[in-house]
């Protein structure tokens, strides 16, 4: 290899010591807002003509962060996957509690939140060719530039994305798009309903768009294995960390928790599809 190439472990060393100067500065980022940038998950207000047309309203488990007081309820669903459903959403429970639940708690606790913020912005930016790919196969040329002036920002001034000055002093918001929205722009259903294994609810057209994440992740090719693993395990770790506590406050509220977050996660498909439909029309 010629002698100016990047080669893999040169890389693997230059994310370490990224993660090891992050973990020890605790340095808050530019402009960052003191809360988890990680995802979050907020239920829709039904409205009330939805009742009468196969869902109903229930209430939520009370004392549940970040969750309104309404859950929908598909009473006739179709859910052809069942049996493997709850025995892969049983296998994650189980990984969940005893597992990933401490250590995402112990992660918090360890780590403080202007920290936390930035390694979820290192991630984020890292991943900028899905975002980028899925705006242009979305034909959407100007969030493209704008996700392209993002990354060459936050990898420069905002030191190899530790921090988002794209948005703290340009105003260049995020636009995260993958391949799901990819299909639901060009009119593709979710098809059914499937729960993953660690990754958890989910369906198939969410399925296919975990795997072409996976190929379209610069990771995957950057670093070799067992260090590509390690870092996608802690980046999974991380993004899950802010829905630790709320899993389990749902879980433990919930007679029926398979029933609750497949719900859930219907719900939210019914929200972005309301979305989708609603851009679609401007």
């Amino acid at each position: 290899m010629a002698s100016g190439s990047i080669t893999v472990p040169r890389i693997t060393n230059w994310l370490y010591l990224c993660l090891l100067l992050l973990l020890g500065s605790g340095c808050a980022s530019v402009n960052q807002p003191q809360e988890d940038v990680g995802r979050r998950y907020v239920p829709l207000e039904v409205p009330a003509s939805e009742v009468d047309n196969g869902v109903k309203v229930i209430d939520a488990p009370e004392g549940i962060p970040d969750v309104e007081p309404t859950v929908v309820s598909y009473l006739d669903y179709n859910d052809p996957f069942i049996g493997f459903n709850r025995a892969m959403f049983t296998f994650n429970d189980t990984v969940y509690r005893y597992a990933l639940i401490p250590l995402a708690n112990g992660y918090v606790k360890a780590v403080p939140l202007p920290v936390r913020n930035s390694v979820t912005n290192f991630f984020y930016n890292l991943k900028t060719p899905i975002y980028l790919v899925n705006n242009v196969l979305q034909l959407e040329g100007r969030l493209a530039c704008r996700n392209l002036a993002r990354f060459v920002i936050n990898s420069t001034l905002g030191l190899a994305g530790l921090f988002d000055p794209a948005d703290a002093w340009f105003g260049l918001q995020r636009a995260e798009a993958h391949f799901d929205d990819t299909l639901m722009k060009y009119g593709a259903g979710y098809g059914v309903y499937l729960v993953l294994p660690f990754f958890g609810p989910s369906d198939l057209r969410d399925g296919m768009s975990a795997i072409t994440d996976y190929f379209l992740n610069p990771i995957t090719y950057l670093m070799e294995n067992p260090e590509k693993y390690g870092v996608k395990t802690f980046d999974f770790l991380q993004d899950y960390a802010s829905d630790a506590e709320r899993y389990e406050a749902l879980r433990e509220k919930s007679d029926d928790p398979y029933i609750l977050f497949r719900n859930l996660y219907l719900q939210s498909v019914m929200r972005d599809a309301d979305y989708q439909g609603a851009a679609d029309e401007q």
